[in-house]
């Protein structure tokens, strides 16, 4: 297996092995024995799960995420954090729940700030790849909508077919959601027996 998911002694190995499958099936695009086409390369699946783990607040997501970020992208950590911190309060804003002037100017901002971290990462697509992951994440149809229409768009530019990146996109939700959430309860769930 590619790494560890979960840490803890009270979720069945059995299934902890099928998450770390489903882990190396996501980010690698391999089972160990067979290799599948991927749409997304592992840098932009890997700034979606930061950008996941940072909105869910996992710990040891944000750790593990951020470091493989790090030997990739030869980023610094500080860099890194300020950019993802930043993204995440971003797509925090319920734009359901704001004016439309707070919401022309959100999207103006947004636009703006997504523009200066796809340059910086080399890749404009990152910023909408994670804000249309948050979307899917919490079912919010202005986000799906909103980043889904860059990422076909960048995407199609780039010739890759967008429904079938944005269903890998959707893969690393799934996973990041079963993680983020399994490892934001387990030290609570380890005291039971301690």
């Amino acid at each position: 297996m590619s790494s560890k998911v979960f840490r803890d002694n009270v979720f069945p190995r059995h299934v902890s092995d099928l998450m770390s499958l489903m882990h190396m099936i996501v980010f690698e695009g391999t089972d160990g024995e067979e290799r599948w086409t991927t749409y997304l390369t592992l840098e932009e699946k890997e700034c979606v799960a930061l950008g996941l783990a940072k909105y869910y607040q996992c710990e040891h997501c944000i750790e593990h995420h951020a470091k493989v970020i790090q030997k990739l992208g030869h980023v610094d950590e500080d860099t890194l954090n300020r950019n993802m911190n930043s993204l995440i309060l971003f797509l925090r804003t319920d734009i359901e729940r704001i004016s439309d002037t707070e919401r022309n100017r959100w999207i103006q901002a947004w636009q703006e700030y997504a523009m200066k971290i796809g340059m910086k990462r080399g890749d404009e697509n990152i910023p909408h790849l994670i804000g249309l992951a948050v979307g899917i994440a919490r079912d919010d149809s202005f986000l799906i909508q909103f980043c889904g229409d860059m990422v076909k768009k960048i995407l199609l530019e780039r010739g890759i077919e967008p429904r079938a990146a944005i269903g890998e996109l959707e893969s690393v939700v799934i996973f990041m959601k079963a993680a983020s959430s399994k490892n934001r309860v387990a030290s609570k769930i380890e005291t039971l027996f301690n």
